[in-house]
């Protein structure tokens, strides 16, 4: 019983990877590339500070 459990498992998260990827690559060949580009100057300006690198704790 514990087999087909951990298969059940083991076939959704392969499942689930292979529709991600799929899914991902058709929203990312829909938009392009100026649109996902718009996408992160839209986040960037919404959320300040996000790609910044806090250089006071690298010096430690």
């Amino acid at each position: 019983m514990t087999f087909f459990r951990n298969r059940m498992f083991l076939e959704g998260i392969a499942l689930g990877g292979i529709c991600g990827i799929v899914i991902g690559s058709v929203i990312a060949f829909t938009l392009g590339e100026s649109g996902i580009e718009a996408i992160r100057r839209i986040i960037n300006e919404r959320i300040p500070g996000r790609t910044q690198v806090p250089f006071k704790y690298l010096s430690q």
